[in-house]
């Protein structure tokens, strides 16, 4: 089955990701390869054929889905047709709005499952909505990547804003309904014996809420590499099964019914978090181990981890691109199978050096799910070996106890001094990641274009490690190497572009957000005020590895800005906020070393550079280069500029020659060197 599923679940990787050409070629190298580590006796015959039938069944398969499946459903793009369905999963927001995946068909045929976002209409699971208006595809933007994450869940359309959507209650879907009010009954009690950042955290670790987990927990978890915690899986699973496995033992229930009871606990619990494909994966593979002495066989972790894949797989091979199952499954087998290959020596070190052991895990996790961090997300964390040594175990300990809530019903006698423990074990938790923040930096930004294929090539050299001399010295010496060269070409990527004035115009149509670096110097000017354009700021100074901004002006709503700047951007040094001048700043004082310039019209001075706004207007000034950022270009100025980046155009001809783009989805970057020379293009991403 390894022989199998590793060759599927590549094919299928790489059928997804690239055009058909491509992967034929790719298959093709892959089948030279095949045959090489035949010929120097490396594989025999039998794992040869399977990998190269397994691994062409997968791209055939992909494609095939792709004809038959996607592209009738994608042809219907742009498209007023009728769709009718039922509600299969929902999220209400505050603002009387709600999101619907509604699975049914079209008007015209085919069968589908569609997204909207409408007023809430107060429908349930099951019940029954029909939509008349616009379709579209799933659009991604630079902030998120909304069609891959949609094409995982097998949803390749969405409903246009305006279209007629009419709602017909039912009776159906009991079950789920009953899961879905339990759990929020749960995360409610939760939340309000443990408070609101505790308790959001603890429902997302338990029931998978994750809108009432608090951002800065979010972004904390995220920083030190365990966001896994809030994230329904394995652990999770085990916590739950373990509990259940106690009491059978203890009441002498046959092991043919405790399997039963297994099943019906994952069936019920995966419905209850929304059937998390992680969740999926960790329930197949604990059935698939425990059921091993059901028939007298020994349990494999790869062997599960690859049938797993396999099931996970089938009904929508697009999933083999959603980070989540990506992450949970080369973090299985991090943990299940690569970290016992490289500590084997290690299995009977004693404590105290039993923690040293642990951290060498973690590392070996780390290592294994780094190719996945660097493909969807815009930073890596490079303190997630001792992070995940020294919160994870508080983190558990937060869900085991949070575990007699949800067993309880919530019963206030249970719920009060567990919500009091759940306080106190948060706020350790956050101790320990401010002396962490303290002694270490955090993360590792994957800006560099080049990163991606630096690391295919040096994780090449630790697969050819692995196979040459199957020993975990090699293994090691060769992951340590890796990691030198690609700490050197990141250090040599970022003196490079040192020297570069780099512009880049962040935002979708009404957003828009300048980002000015020169050496050690990064400002920031938010132009339209729009409540997103804060996330733009967050997201590029993670991947470029921005620290800190000499500058933020903000030219539109200061106050509301400013506000949301201080909490979104508080990692970062900010040494100076320009706000409007009729901000009556009253409410609050600045960060430490920093300080408010409140002026209608301003200039930032540096040695080389210099941004002034005039109006709507900023100007930036590079040497002999002038370049205007705006959002309404009404008329060109007087004062010669080279180039123009606008978000809407009401001018008719220019008195001069002069550049003008307007910016769309993707974010416009202008890179001036040294030299004199100058370049201008649209940045695609495709990151989370």
């Amino acid at each position: 089955m390894v022989w199998f599923g590793i060759p599927w679940l590549l094919g299928l990787f790489v059928a997804a990701s690239f055009p058909e050409s491509t992967t034929m070629y790719l298959l093709l190298a892959a089948f030279l390869l095949l045959g090489a580590f035949r010929l120097f006796r490396q594989i025999s015959i039998k794992q040869a054929l399977f990998a190269a039938v397994s691994a062409t069944l997968a791209v055939v398969f992909l494609f095939g889905y792709t004809r038959l499946v996607y592209q009738p459903i994608a042809r219907l793009d742009q498209r007023f047709t009728t769709f009718s369905g039922e509600v299969v999963s929902m999220t209400v927001y505050d603002d009387e709005m709600a999101s619907y995946q509604v699975k049914g068909s079209f008007h015209c045929g085919p069968s589908a499952t569609i997204l909207i976002y409408t007023d809430d209409l107060g429908a349930d699971y099951g019940d029954e909505l029909k939509i008349c208006g616009g379709f579209s595809k799933i659009r991604s933007n630079y902030l998120w990547d909304g069609a891959a994450y949609y094409r995982a869940k097998g949803i390749f359309l969405e409903a246009e804003n305006d279209a007629y959507v009419s709602c017909t209650h039912t009776e159906t879907q009991k079950l789920m309904r009953t899961l879905q009010a339990y759990r929020s009954h749960i995360a409610t009690k939760i939340c309000v014996y443990a408070g609101m950042d505790a308790g959001g955290m603890v429902s997302a670790m338990l029931l998978g809420t994750r809108d009432l987990l608090a951002d800065e927990t979010n972004e904390m978890l995220t920083r030190h590499g365990v966001s896994h915690v809030i994230s329904v899986s394995g652990l999770h699973l085990v916590v739950i099964l373990f509990l259940l496995g106690f009491v059978c033992r203890k009441l002498h229930i046959h092991c043919w019914v405790e399997f039963v009871l297994s099943v019906a606990v994952i069936f019920c619990y995966a419905m209850m978090v929304c059937m998390p494909v992680s969740m999926v994966r960790a329930g197949i593979m604990y059935l698939l181990m425990t059921s091993g002495r059901l028939f007298f066989r020994r349990a494999d972790t790869l062997n599960s981890l690859c049938i797993a894949g396999v099931l996970i797989t089938l009904p929508n091979p697009y999933c083999i691109l959603d980070a989540s199952f990506l992450l949970s499954l080369v973090g299985t087998f991090g943990i299940g199978v690569f970290a016992p290959f490289m500590m084997r020596r290690f299995s009977h070190v004693r404590y105290p050096f039993r923690i040293l052991v642990q951290l060498g895990t973690m590392i070996c996790v780390s290592v294994c799910t780094y190719p996945v961090l660097l493909l969807y997300f815009r930073e890596i964390s490079i303190v997630s070996p001792l992070s995940n040594v020294l919160l994870v175990p508080i983190c558990s300990a937060m869900l085991v106890l949070s575990l007699a809530i949800f067993l309880t019903g919530g019963a206030a006698y249970v719920a009060a001094p567990i919500g009091f423990l759940l306080r106190i074990l948060y706020d350790l938790m956050y101790a320990i990641s401010d002396w962490i923040h303290a002694i270490l930096p955090y993360t590792f930004p994957t800006g560099w274009d080049l990163l991606p294929l630096l690391s295919f090539i040096l994780l090449v050299l630790v697969v050819y490690a692995f196979v040459a001399w199957r020993k975990p010295r090699a293994v090691a010496l060769s992951i340590v190497f890796s990691i030198v060269i690609l700490y050197l070409g990141q250090v040599a990527w970022r003196s490079t572009e040192r020297d570069n004035l780099i512009i880049t115009v962040l935002g979708n149509k009404n957003e828009s957000v300048v980002v000015v670096q020169h050496q050690d110097m990064n400002d920031s000017i938010d132009i339209t005020g729009h409540h997103r354009n804060p996330d733009y700021i967050k997201a590029y100074a993670a991947e470029q590895g921005i620290a800190h901004f000499n500058a933020i002006a903000l030219m539109k709503n200061g106050l509301a800005g400013y506000v949301s700047y201080k909490e979104k951007l508080r990692w970062l040094g900010i040494y100076e906020f320009i706000l409007p001048e009729d901000c009556a700043y009253t409410f609050n004082k600045m960060p430490e070393g920093c300080q408010a310039v409140y002026a209608s019209e301003w200039k930032i001075n540096h040695t080389l550079y210099t941004i002034e706004r005039k109006g709507e207007q900023v100007f930036i000034q590079y040497g002999t280069y002038r370049f205007l950022i705006t959002d309404y270009l009404r008329e060109i100025p007087e004062e010669p500029v080279h180039t123009i980046i606008c978000n809407h155009i009401r001018v008719d001809e220019s008195p001069y020659e002069v550049s003008i783009y307007q910016k769309a989805e993707m974010p416009i970057q202008i890179r001036v060197s040294p030299d004199g020379t100058y370049e201008i293009r649209e940045i695609g991403d495709e990151k989370e």
